[in-house]
Formats: C-alpha cells, sequence, structure tokens
C-alpha cells in the first residue's frame, strides 16, 4: 500500500532508521483545541528559511518535532516563541506515519501521513 504523506518529501525520507508510530507522544500547540496547523512541519511554516545545525537536513525540517515526556515539551513553553501555547497529547498508530528519535532528551522527529486524525489530539 503506498503511503500518502502528509508534505512533499525528499528522497530518502523518511530515513531508513525511522519506525512505524506506535505510543503517545506530546507536540506544542497554538490551538485549544489542536488544529492541523499545530501539526506542520517547520518547512511548512517558513518555506524560504535556511536550517541550520548539526543534523538538520530537509528531511529533517519536513518532520514534526514531538515529546516522548511531559516535562521535555513543558520546558519548550518557557522559550519567547511558545509562551501562550499549550501541550497535546497525541496517541499514533502505525497508519500515522514514521518516527525517528533525535535531538537530545526525549524529542523525536515524525513524519505525518495524511491518514493523521488531528481531533484524537487534547490539549492538556
Amino acid at each position: 500500500m503506498e503511503v500518502e504523506w502528509f508534505e512533499l518529501l525528499p528522497e530518502q525520507c523518511p530515513p531508513e532508521d525511522a519506525q512505524q508510530c506506535d505510543g503517545y507522544y506530546y507536540r506544542i500547540a497554538n490551538g485549544n483545541p489542536a488544529q492541523s496547523v499545530d501539526f506542520f512541519s517547520q518547512r511548512r511554516l517558513q518555506p524560504d528559511k535556511v536550517f541550520k545545525g548539526l543534523g538538520v537536513d530537509e528531511c529533517i525540517t519536513r518532520a514534526v518535532s514531538l515529546f516522548s515526556d511531559r516535562k521535555e515539551a513543558e520546558k519548550r513553553l518557557k522559550l519567547p516563541k511558545f509562551r501562550n501555547a499549550n501541550i497535546a497529547l497525541v496517541e499514533l498508530k502505525p497508519k500515522d506515519g514514521m518516527i525517528k528519535k533525535t535531538f537530545g532528551t526525549a524529542h523525536y522527529s515524525w513524519w505525518r501521513t495524511k491518514d493523521f486524525d488531528v481531533s484524537q489530539a487534547k490539549v492538556i
């Protein structure tokens, strides 16, 4: 069965070491309730930006950042750009895409499929 990604992904993306989604994760979301835009990648939000940093490539810029630990997600709320944001809990299943542990404690990169149901995200 052909996967329909939410965004156009470059070749070799998701990477070979990404795994099928399966579990609960936390996402910083501006909406309450969470909306589809709360699950956009940095590339989708900022199409012309040049992203730099160790381990950052075009595949990573098209992933959605998630956290496996609520406290790690809450730490991000102290940053100015997230001052008025919320934390949304999502249950990801294999139909929702691929995920890979990246960047520091509890951070994951998620490549979202069109099958992900935003309405199941619960702001906590």
